[in-house]
């Protein structure tokens, strides 16, 4: 007996050991956007839950301390973004523009946030001498200058994530096939049945983001990954081919299917919290006050509303005027004049928890992917004005669905509004449609926080995972689109032609001559003949 009870012993002390030895896990998140953040956030709490040593470089560093949980705070960020661009200014810009746009900046933020004080301490913390981590989780974005902090500690394996869909950049960085004649991009309003002219929009666009990002996008980055870390890091090309896998916080059911690799795992909705929170009391009695139900409208945390010229927000507040339904709008300045008694303002709102609200039938959404999720897993019909992005795609996903419509914000007027309102709280449609889609959203194997976790796990068990990896990044270009086997079997044709027609040809001069030499011989032996008669 006292043998098993020192057995028993042995092993719970082998246990609690392995369960105490965490991983050491960089997250490296640069985007100042905190919709985005949130999601690497989620992430980053669950696997410091499991006992990982977690340290996050990002503009959001948590409110709440959090144990195993270190953060490099580079908040600093939404300072700049805010001061230099105001979204709603970019609605009329087109996908080509705007992918344009995006990839001109990419220098800029990079710089600023690898000279920063908190880059800077975090790097003289970890020298070059030490394996600082065992994974890295990186955004995959435009931040590739950050590949030459990962070769800083140490080169450990790096899992690719997104906290919005997937890119053509992104499926390129693992391998997996892209075909743009029926999977549109995310930066184009078009479903996976297109059109001639949407598919050749598709493909020119998906080459010209191609351009971009090897014209562009990566050259920039190079030049200031080695500004700050010098020729020793590889390049970023080679850097971006060698991501253990991608993590995107998309799912098939809230966009359109495709061929994935198993280095791609889509984590859609990963950012929702189980169970809503209370509400604070001021909206709580709001919205249980809504006995004609209540409209929830948000441009997230990009497009912010109190930066829409004075004429917009007269059409909003007028057009809110006219519904007899309570409206809660997230509304960042101080200005509250002109608002209507049904109208409440609010520069901050737990969305996710307005939307759980019974009483909220309707919500009035820029059309980020975050807030179309959190709307769809708690079954809310929408209305998605887009401006930037993904929005576009995103919208244009909620209409073909049947679970909202979509207005332009440049054309928008209060008549508009208030129609197409009244048309989502009347009609039954769009609320069914909703509830279909969003149980067929939640319909699951699995939870995706919980895949989030046992990948990163896997990854980390198997040394970088490098089985995962495709053949299809060893290949040129022109092996990819099988140009050389296609060139071959093309020579081989006309090589066959070409010998099929010598042999023909010199056939038919044998022929011909064979016929042209008894022809003659006939007629020589008629003229010997007519002779003797004569």
């Amino acid at each position: 007996m006292g043998q098993i009870w020192a057995c028993c012993l042995v092993v719970l002390m082998l246990c609690t050991k392995f369960e105490g030895d965490g991983a050491r896990i960089l997250g490296i998140f640069p985007s100042p956007s905190f919709s985005h953040q949130l999601v690497f956030q989620t992430i980053m709490k669950a696997l410091a839950a499991r006992g990982h040593h977690v340290t996050v470089i990002s503009t959001d560093p948590l409110k709440e301390r959090v144990g195993n949980y270190t953060d490099v705070d580079l908040s600093f960020m939404y300072d700049y973004v805010r001061e230099r661009f105001n979204f709603t200014d970019y609605h009329d810009l087109t996908a080509f523009g705007s992918v344009l746009w995006f990839s001109l900046q990419v220098g800029i933020g990079c710089n600023m946030e690898l000279s920063s004080p908190a880059v800077q301490d975090f790097i003289r913390c970890h020298p070059s001498t030490n394996t600082s981590f065992d994974l890295v989780f990186m955004e995959m974005s435009r931040y590739q200058c950050y590949y030459g902090l990962i070769h800083h500690v140490g080169s450990p394996p790096v899992i690719g994530i997104r906290s919005i869909g997937v890119t053509a950049a992104t499926l390129a960085a693992v391998g997996s096939p892209n075909n743009p004649a029926y999977f549109p991009d995310s930066y184009l309003p078009y479903t996976g049945h297109m059109t001639f002219f949407q598919r050749l929009c598709n493909t020119a666009f998906y080459v010209w983001n191609s351009v971009l990002w090897h014209a562009i996008v990566l050259p920039i980055n190079e030049l200031v990954m080695r500004y700050h870390f010098g020729r020793g890091p590889p390049s970023v090309w080679e850097a971006e081919k060698n991501v253990s896998l991608v993590m995107v916080n998309s799912h098939w059911s809230q966009s359109y299917p495709l061929p994935l690799l198993p280095a791609v795992i889509q984590l859609g909705n990963i950012h929702i919290q189980e169970k809503p929170k209370q509400l604070p009391q001021d909206l709580q009695e709001f919205l249980d006050g809504a006995a004609k139900g209540a409209v929830y409208f948000s441009l997230g945390s990009n497009v912010r509303s109190e930066t829409m010229s004075p004429e917009k927000r007269r059409v909003f507040l007028s057009a809110f005027a006219d519904v007899p339904q309570r409206v809660l709008w997230k509304w960042e300045a101080n200005d509250t004049s002109d608002v209507p008694d049904n109208v409440k303002l609010a520069k901050w709102l737990p969305q996710q928890d307005v939307l759980a609200h019974p009483n909220v039938r309707l919500f009035i959404t820029q059309g980020g992917l975050q807030s179309f999720q959190e709307a769809t897993y708690y079954a809310v019909p929408l209305i998605g004005i887009p401006f930037i992005a993904d929005q576009q795609h995103n919208v244009r996903k909620m209409v073909d669905a049947g679970v909202g419509l979509q207005l332009d914000y440049a054309t928008l007027s209060k008549d508009g509004l208030v129609t197409a309102t009244r048309k989502v709280l009347h009609d039954p449609t769009f609320r069914e449609n909703m509830l279909k889609f969003s149980t067929v959203a939640k319909d699951r194997p699995d939870k995706p926080l919980d895949s989030a976790v046992w990948w990163a796990e896997y990854v980390l068990r198997h040394n970088g995972a490098r089985h995962l990896r495709s053949a299809a990044l060893d290949l040129t270009w022109y092996q990819y689109f099988l140009l050389d086997v296609m060139a071959t079997a093309l020579f081989v044709l006309l090589l066959a032609s070409y010998l099929t027609y010598v042999i023909v040809r010199w056939t038919f001069h044998r022929l011909v001559g064979r016929c042209s030499s008894a022809a003659r011989h006939d007629v020589n032996e008629n003229c010997v003949v007519a002779k003797k008669f004569d």
